[in-house]
Order: C-alpha cells, then sequence, then structure tokens
C-alpha cells in the first residue's frame, strides 16, 4: 500500500488529496502541518512519496526539500510541489533542488492522481524487466517474456503479456484502464478501453483454473488476487 505524506498546513488541500486518492484503492494519507515536524515525520513514516507544499507559516517548502534530500532516510523519497508558485523559473528552481514534480494550486484531481502515479512508476520496480514475479500457481519470466500457471508456459502475446506483468507487480492492489494503457508499450494512448478488456478477456482464457487471478474493479479497472 503506497503510503503518501503531505506536508500541508491548509485543511481544505489536505481534504482534498484525500478525496484524491479514494478515487485509487490502495492509497494511504499521512499529514503534517508544522514544518517545524516535517523531516521528523518523513523518518518516522518513510512514505513512498511526498506531496509539499511550497508555502508553508513559518517555514519555506523549499529548505524542507533540501533537508529531505540531505538526510540518509529520506533522501530517495520522491517530492512533488503543491504551490500556487505557477511560474516557470519557480519550477525550473524546484527541479533543480530536487523536485520530482510540481503541480500547481488549483489541481484538477485526475491531474495530481496521474503525477502521482508517474512519479512511484519511476521510482519504484515495475514488473519482471530482467527478473521474475512469483506468485501462487504463477510465475513471469521478465528476460524471456514468458509466463507460467503451475509450471505449464501460457503462450501470450505481447501485450497481454506486459498487462499481466503489470498486474502482478502490484498483486492485490487495483491499477485503472487508464494506467493499463499508458503503461503497456505495445499500446500507445490511442487504444480503447475496449481493446484491454479484449486482452485481459484472452488472458483470464489461458490462465485456465487461475483465471480467477484477475479480478475486474467496477468502474476502475482490474486486479490480481494473489490469494485466489
Amino acid at each position: 500500500m503506497p503510503k503518501i505524506l503531505i506536508i500541508e498546513d491548509d485543511p481544505h488541500i489536505v481534504e482534498a488529496v484525500e478525496k484524491i486518492l479514494s478515487l485509487e484503492e490502495g492509497f494511504s494519507l499521512e499529514h503534517v502541518a508544522v514544518p517545524d515536524k516535517a523531516l521528523a515525520e518523513a523518518v518516522r513514516l518513510k512514505p513512498d512519496l511526498i506531496l509539499l507544499d511550497v508555502r508553508l507559516p513559518g517555514g519555506d517548502g523549499r529548505s524542507i526539500l533540501k533537508s529531505l534530500k540531505q538526510n540518509a532516510a529520506t533522501g530517495a523519497i520522491p517530492v512533488i510541489f503543491l504551490t500556487g508558485l505557477a511560474g516557470e523559473a519557480d519550477k525550473v528552481l524546484g527541479l533543480n533542488l530536487g523536485a520530482d514534480d510540481y503541480v500547481a494550486k488549483p489541481f484538477g484531481a485526475l491531474e495530481l492522481l496521474a503525477r502521482i502515479q508517474s512519479v512511484l512508476r519511476r521510482c519504484q520496480p515495475q514488473g519482471p524487466a530482467g527478473g521474475s514475479i512469483e506468485l501462487p500457481g504463477l510465475r513471469l519470466d521478465g528476460e524471456n517474456r514468458d509466463a507460467f500457471v503451475n509450471g505449464k508456459p501460457l503462450g501470450l502475446q505481447p501485450r497481454e503479456f506486459e498487462v499481466l506483468s503489470l498486474l502482478a507487480s502490484r498483486p492485490g492492489r487495483a491499477l485503472s484502464r487508464r494506467y493499463l494503457i499508458e503503461n503497456t508499450s505495445s499500446y500507445g494512448r490511442e487504444v480503447f478501453s475496449r481493446s484491454l478488456d479484449t486482452h485481459i478477456k484472452n488472458i483470464r482464457k489461458k490462465l485456465g483454473p487461475k483465471a480467477d487471478l484477475i479480478e475486474t474493479v467496477s468502474k476502475l479497472g482490474y486486479r490480481l488476487n494473489p490469494h485466489a
């Protein structure tokens, strides 16, 4: 479950972020409003990503970012700036200081969620590239792009393998259709959801007795249930 720490003094922004993260199942949100406590909370929580306001009462988000990057316990945690400073010079400064992305207020729910997902993708392993994923009854060989159920090869097509790899790399987490399409290199953004659904149908057929591994998440996408 990816953990997000938001360093923000405005309760309305915190509430908005909570609602946005609720669109994607599996996120948890922690909050700190006092700049002086930001670093200590980040060290204690070890979040997967930090959303950081630039302008904080009694503190500067850019100074907090410097402290985070200089601390051995938090230096590798990705940071997205949330700020009303939308000028190009402000963005460049934030990125040069080590921010991974920059979202200007006011922001849309889908934009922020997409940027969070994008940063997490860049900073976390994304499947069996050159390696393998082992789940009960299922194995994915990233080097040879083969998948096996109980030792038997599935004979997946390239797109099918990529989709199954994405799902298997995050077992138990619901992934949206948009996410699966945009992160499958064989697709391209122009591919419609029904094309993805067709590939899911084919994967389930090839999984045979393990077809229940892939669950449909209503109004969102799909999830791989490792306990099916």
